[in-house]
């Protein structure tokens, strides 16, 4: 039996979100007798889930300084940092790609290109699995897509949205990406004896209608909207509560402190709840009478809105990005404006005051989301685009 080849994972985080989510999925795709995989984490980022996840499935990984694009470096002091950074980064991964003899080189984030531009200096093939659209200033959008460009093989989008993105920053990509949709399972987060009631924790009746959100706490996830909306739907329904469920970058701290702030001055802190990141997000689904993302910038795919889909829920997200992908008007949810707090509660009240709606609507979303986000659809693509590459090689 040959050896297996081996593949270098470049990955920007440490956690259980979107993309830390499809790298798993991705890792689980490897036919492992033909591949080997080897995942390099950022440096800054020792401790995590993710890093337990891939002990946990025998996965080798190395922490790596990467020189991983984040907002820290968005200022004229930064630069400086961010270029050694990035070459310390290019280094080091082409590096480890020549020294263990690498087959590919996967790129899973936009922000982790040190290690395409590493790959493609090592003289391996990149493919590149993008997971945003990018609202950074012009000028860092044109160096990242001049990067994908010059330094991938294939590029890989979550979305649609996310193609049209790339494609109309660098038309030359056109014929190097592919859309392949995330595979959406919630096994990752049934960590916990299922029926847990969020009620109950919240300290609620079993009646309380309830509507909240699963995401990480930052300005575009919309947080804010939702206590603003929320603010509006209790004027007409004064017993229902809200939560938002999800933690913050440690450097966002801000984003948290500004909503409780929000809160307060809303008079809110008895009926808006804000609760950590949750590993068994599936009991968060299972408990909510509406699920809501209301997103300010466009979501490149919307996980969370299809893990809540497949759970039955009613949900309402914004109308733009990969949202519009997921989400028939009026079938299998509902799409709002974003930014727009008074467009929110109105759907919500829509949604609270039609039981009958809410059930429909629940169970044509779980059924759309089983048939059409399935984890061996995904991993069948991914094997086809590494093995082509590979052999291609």
């Amino acid at each position: 039996m040959s050896t297996p080849q081996a593949i270098l994972f470049i990955h920007h985080a440490n956690d259980m979100y979107g993309a830390d989510i499809s790298l798993l999925h991705s890792l689980r795709s490897l036919e492992r007798e033909k591949y080997y995989p080897i995942v390099i984490l950022p440096l800054d980022m020792t401790t995590g889930m993710l890093s337990s996840e891939l002990d946990r499935l025998g996965v080798e990984y190395h922490f790596v300084p990467l020189g991983i694009l984040r907002r820290k470096y968005f200022s004229v002091g930064g630069i400086l940092p961010l270029v050694k950074a990035l070459i310390r980064g290019v280094a080091r991964v082409r590096s480890i790609a020549r020294s263990r003899d690498v087959a590919l080189v996967y790129v899973n984030t936009i922000v982790a290109g040190s290690g395409a531009i590493g790959g493609k200096l090592a003289g391996v093939p990149v493919l590149w699995h993008l997971h945003e659209i990018l609202s950074m200033p012009r000028p860092v959008r044109w160096v990242l897509y001049k990067w994908l460009k010059l330094c991938s093989k294939r590029v890989v989008c979550v979305s649609r949205a996310v193609r049209d993105s790339v494609v109309k920053e660098e038309p030359g990509l056109a014929s190097k990406s592919v859309v392949v949709y995330n595979a959406v399972t919630v096994s990752e987060s049934e960590t916990t004896e299922p029926g847990a009631d969020l009620r109950a924790e919240l300290g609620l009746p079993p009646e309380t209608e309830l509507v909240g959100m699963v995401g990480r706490i930052s300005h575009w996830k919309g947080q804010e909207i939702l206590v603003k909306a929320s603010a509006l739907v209790l004027q007409k329904h004064p017993e229902v509560h809200f939560v938002a469920v999800g933690s913050y970058f440690a450097d966002e701290a801000h984003y948290l402190e500004n909503l409780q702030a929000l809160i307060r001055s809303l008079a809110l802190e008895e009926r808006f709840h804000i609760v950590g990141y949750r590993s068994d997000v599936v009991n968060v689904y299972r408990a909510l009478d509406v699920f809501v993302l209301p997103s300010i910038k466009p979501e490149p795919f919307g996980r969370v809105t299809v893990e809540a889909m497949t759970q039955g829920c009613a949900v309402i997200a914004t109308n733009h990005g990969g949202s519009c992908e997921l989400i028939e008007q009026g079938v299998t949810g509902v799409l709002v404006p974003p930014s727009d707090p008074q467009a929110l509660a109105g759907a919500i009240e829509q949604l609270l005051s039609d039981a009958a709606l809410r059930k429909n609507m629940g169970k044509a979303a779980s059924i759309y989301a089983l048939n059409h986000f399935g984890l061996q659809s995904y991993e069948r693509q991914i094997r086809n685009i590494i093995d082509e590459l590979v052999e291609a090689r």
